[in-house]
C-alpha cells in the first residue's frame, strides 16, 4: 500500500515476519526471565504484550506457530527501533508529509485529498496521530535497514556458478520400500497386540471430553439473505456519486527489469534492448501482445500479453500511472522508467463508471449496510433469549431462525477442525462452570469478524482408558507402521549398498525415468533433492537412498546427467538481482543478530497462547 516501503518490501517483510524469519540458534524462550508487570517480553525498556500482539494479529484467532512469529516480528521491530532510539534517527515533519502526500489512496487526481484521508481513517478506526506514528515507525525501520541492505550484489562468477546449478537436469527413476509391503513380516498376533496394550496404556487414555450444541450469528451470513430492492441500490447511487466516479483504464506493457543497485553501464544496456522492442512495436503495432509474451520479464502479465486489466488512478507506482493516464486508447508510450525497470505501455480502453457498471459494488455496500443493522438489533435478542432461557438453545432458535450445529467430540487438547471449533474461546466457554457444570447456554461469544457463537454442553465423558477392544486395530496399524519402517528401512540400505557395488537387482521396481532439476523439483522433499544431487553424476548410474518420516526407504536410481543451457542476458540480470537480494537478507539476519547482542531482551509474566484479558 505503502509506495516508500516498496523499495525495500522484502527486507521489511522479513523484519515483520512476513518472510520466515526466525531467532537463529536461539528462540524466546532462550532468554532472560523477570517478574514485572504483566508483558510477553521486554526489549530494552520497551514492553511487548499479549495487547500488543492481539493487535498485530487483528484479534483473529492462528495457531501458536503464528503467534510465535508474530511475536518474533515485533521483537525484531523493537530491536531496530531501539537503536534508532540510540543513534538519534529520526524522521522529520516535512518526510512524514512527503511520504503521506505519495499514498495513492490518500490523493485525488494525483493530489493529497484531506477528504480521502479522513475516510481512509475512520475506515480503519485509527486517528491521524495514530496513523502517523505507523508511517513514521515504517520509515525509521526503512532508514535504519538502508545502509545495511543497499548496495548487495552477485559477482559474475557467483551468478554463473548457481545458473549452471539451477540449469542442471537428472534423469532420475526411484524405487519405494513401505511399511505396509513388510507387513506379512510383522508379528500383530493377539499376545503381541495385548503386549503393546499393556505396555502403552497411557496412549489409549481418552482425555475429558464434551460434545457442543451452539448457534452462530454472523453478519456476512446475514448479508446473504438482503435482497436490496432496485430503489434502494439508485438511492444509494444518487446519494455516493463521488464514491464510484474514479475512471478505470486497461493497459499492457512490456517489461525489462533492471536489478537494484545495477550498474550505470547495466542499466544502459536494458535500455537498448527496450529501445529495440520499442522500435519493432512502432513497426508493427500488431506484435506487441507476442512480444511481450516472449520478451516481457513481468511473470504476472507476460502470459497475457502484457495485459494489466482495468485500474484505477493511483493503482501502480507513480510515474507508470502518469504515462497511462495521458495516453488516447491504441497509444503505445516511450520507454517509462520506474524501479522496476523499462517499460513499453499501450493503453487499450477507458472505463468511465456509471450505474451499471458499479451496481455490484452498490450491491454489497447496502447489504453490509442493512446486515449490520440487523446483526446489532439481533445481537440484542440473543444475548437476551440466551440467558432468559439458559436451560435451552430453543429461545434462541425460535427468536432469531438459527439452526442449531452439533459437534464431535472435543477437548483441551484436542479441539475441533474447522474455524469455530477451533477457536481457544469456544472451549473456554464449554469447560467454564457455568456452561459444563451448571448446563446453562453460554455467554455470546464474539470470535472477531462480527460473529457470535453461544453453545451448550450436550455430552460430556471423564477421562477414562480405551478397551483393548476398542483399539486393537489401531495397535495392529502402529505396529506395521513402526516395526514396517524398520524392516523397510533396513531392506533398502542393504539393497541400496549392492547397487552401489555393482550387485543390484537390475529388475527393482523402478519407475519410469523422469527429469529432475532443481528448478522443477517434481514435488520431491528437499532432503530427497539433495540426495539426488549429492551423487556423482560422472558415473552412472548412481544411487542414493533416503528414509522419510512417513516409514518408506526410497531409493533413487540417476541415469543421465544434461548440463545446464545458456542462459539469456534478461535471466542472467534477474538471477543477479534475486542473489543480490538474498545477499542483503542475510546481512538484514547478520545486523539483528548483533543487535540482540547488545539489547537485553528479557521474558515476562505473560504467556504466549493465553487469551487476553481486559486490562492487559
Amino acid at each position: 500500500m505503502f509506495k516508500f516501503v516498496e523499495n525495500n518490501k522484502i527486507v521489511i517483510q522479513i523484519i515483520l515476519g512476513a518472510v520466515a524469519l526466525t531467532f537463529a540458534g536461539f528462540g524466546v524462550s532462550s532468554y532472560t526471565s523477570v517478574v514485572d508487570d504483566p508483558f510477553l517480553i521486554k526489549v530494552g525498556s520497551t514492553k511487548i504484550t499479549l495487547r500488543d500482539l492481539d493487535r498485530e494479529l487483528n484479534g483473529q484467532p492462528v495457531d501458536a506457530a503464528a503467534r510465535q512469529r508474530a511475536l518474533e516480528g515485533l521483537l525484531q521491530r523493537d530491536l531496530l527501533l531501539a537503536e534508532t532510539r540510540e543513534t538519534g534517527l529520526t524522521i522529520s515533519p516535512a518526510q512524514l508529509q512527503q511520504a503521506i502526500a505519495a499514498i495513492s489512496e490518500l490523493q485525488d487526481n494525483g493530489q493529497f485529498s484531506l477528504d480521502k484521508y479522513k475516510a481512509f481513517l475512520a475506515a480503519r478506526q485509527i486517528t491521524g496521530p495514530q496513523f502517523e506514528e505507523r508511517v513514521s515507525r515504517d520509515l525509521l525501520l526503512q532508514a535504519q535497514l538502508a545502509p545495511v541492505t543497499n548496495g548487495q550484489f552477485a559477482s559474475r562468477a557467483l551468478t554463473s556458478y548457481v545458473a549452471s546449478l539451477l540449469g542442471e537436469t537428472r534423469m532420475v527413476s526411484a524405487s519405494v520400500l513401505t511399511p505396509q509391503a513388510m507387513a506379512a513380516q510383522v508379528k500383530t498376533d493377539d499376545a503381541t497386540v495385548a503386549a503393546y496394550y499393556k505396555a502403552n496404556l497411557q496412549r489409549f487414555r481418552a482425555p475429558d471430553s464434551v460434545r457442543v450444541q451452539y448457534v452462530v450469528l454472523s453478519k456476512d451470513q446475514l448479508a446473504q439473505g438482503i435482497t436490496p430492492s432496485d430503489a434502494e441500490l439508485k438511492s444509494y447511487y444518487d446519494k455516493h456519486q463521488a464514491d464510484f466516479g474514479a475512471e478505470q483504464r486497461r493497459a499492457s506493457h512490456i517489461l525489462l527489469t533492471v536489478p537494484q543497485g545495477a550498474s550505470a553501464a547495466d542499466d544502459a544496456k536494458v535500455k537498448a534492448q527496450a529501445e529495440a522492442i520499442l522500435k519493432q512495436v512502432r513497426a508493427n503495432p500488431a506484435s506487441f501482445d507476442q512480444l511481450a509474451r516472449t520478451r516481457s520479464q513481468d511473470p504476472g502479465s507476460a502470459a497475457k500479453g502484457g495485459d494489466l486489466g482495468f485500474f484505477a488512478r493511483g493503482a501502480m507506482v507513480k510515474v507508470f500511472d502518469n504515462a497511462v493516464f495521458s495516453m488516447k486508447p491504441g497509444q503505445v508510450s516511450d520507454l517509462v522508467r520506474s524501479q522496476y525497470g523499462y517499460h513499453i505501455i499501450r493503453l487499450d480502453a477507458v472505463q468511465e463508471p456509471d450505474f451499471a457498471s458499479s451496481r455490484g459494488q452498490i450491491e454489497q455496500t447496502v447489504k453490509q449496510q442493512k446486515a449490520s443493522a440487523l446483526f446489532r438489533a439481533q445481537t440484542d435478542t440473543l444475548t437476551e433469549m440466551a440467558y432468559q432461557q439458559g436451560e435451552s438453545l430453543q429461545g434462541v432458535i425460535g427468536a432469531l431462525k438459527l439452526t442449531a450445529q452439533q459437534s464431535d467430540w472435543i477437548s483441551r487438547d484436542k479441539p475441533g477442525t474447522d474455524a469455530i471449533l477451533s477457536n481457544p474461546k469456544i472451549l473456554a466457554a464449554a469447560y467454564s462452570d457455568d456452561v459444563l457444570k451448571q448446563k446453562h447456554n453460554s455467554e455470546p461469544i464474539d470470535l472477531g469478524n462480527n460473529t457470535l457463537v453461544v453453545l451448550r454442553v450436550s455430552d460430556h465423558q471423564a477421562p477414562h482408558t480405551l478397551s483393548l477392544d476398542q483399539v486393537k486395530d489401531q495397535i495392529k496399524a502402529d505396529l506395521i507402521a513402526s516395526d514396517g519402517a524398520k524392516l523397510a528401512s533396513t531392506r533398502g540400505q542393504s539393497l541400496l549398498d549392492a547397487l552401489k557395488a555393482g550387485k543390484g537387482d537390475a529388475n527393482e521396481n523402478w519407475s519410469a525415468a523422469h527429469p529432475v532439476s532443481r528448478q522443477s523439483t517434481q514435488g520431491l522433499p528437499l532432503a530427497d533433492l539433495r540426495a539426488i544431487f549429492a551423487v556423482n553424476g560422472a558415473k552412472l548410474p548412481a544411487y542414493a537412498g533416503v528414509k522419510h518420516a512417513t516409514g518408506e526407504y526410497v531409493i533413487y536410481r540417476v541415469q543421465q546427467v544434461h548440463a545446464s543451457a545458456a542462459i539469456t542476458p534478461e535471466q542472467n540480470a534477474q538471477l543477479a538481482g534475486m542473489l543480490g537480494e538474498m545477499g542483503a537478507n542475510v546481512q538484514a539476519m547478520s545486523y539483528l543478530n548483533a543487535l540482540r547482542q547488545k539489547y537485553p531482551i528479557k521474558m515476562g509474566t505473560q504467556n504466549l497462547n493465553q487469551e487476553q484479558q481486559d486490562g492487559q
